[in-house]
């Protein structure tokens, strides 16, 4: 037999070797795109998770704003109610002084005294003792913006 038949040549085996590698680098590729491809299919499922949860975070963000708002507006309900009862009551003060006649009596007093009168002149037109009349004279000419 002849051994040059059997016994490869440089060409051969250079061409072997190539064959080879390109194996070897068609094995580590397909490794390393299954690597990837598990490491992106992790990325997925991470996004798909926080999309989800700030989703949720969104929503009760909503419901919470909602129930603020309801809040707000019951508050706000009430105390327009409740300026109203005051209101009401102010109202009905200012009646009752206006019906009182002694309050009329010592406004009227506290008018003259503004005006100069002397305590004779505001004992005489409002029907008030002296002791009365001298304290009207004492508070209103005492107070400066008055």
């Amino acid at each position: 037999m002849d051994l040059q038949f059997i016994a490869p040549t440089i060409n051969e085996l250079i061409l072997l070797a190539l064959v080879i590698a390109l194996g070897v680098f068609a094995i580590w590729l397909t490794f390393k795109e299954r690597k990837t491809h598990a490491a992106l299919s992790e990325l997925q499922d991470l996004v798909t998770r926080r999309t989800d949860d700030m989703d949720t975070q969104i929503r009760d963000f909503g419901h919470q704003q909602n129930e603020a708002q309801t809040r707000s507006l019951v508050v706000t309900r009430h105390l327009q109610a409740l300026q109203a009862k005051q209101d009401d009551f102010e109202n009905q003060i200012r009646e009752l002084k206006l019906q009182d006649p002694s309050l009329r009596l010592y406004q009227r007093a506290a008018e003259l005294v503004k005006q100069g009168a002397s305590i004779e002149e505001v004992m005489e037109a409002c029907d008030i003792p002296r002791a009365e009349a001298e304290m009207l004279f004492m508070v209103h000419k005492q107070s400066p913006s008055q």
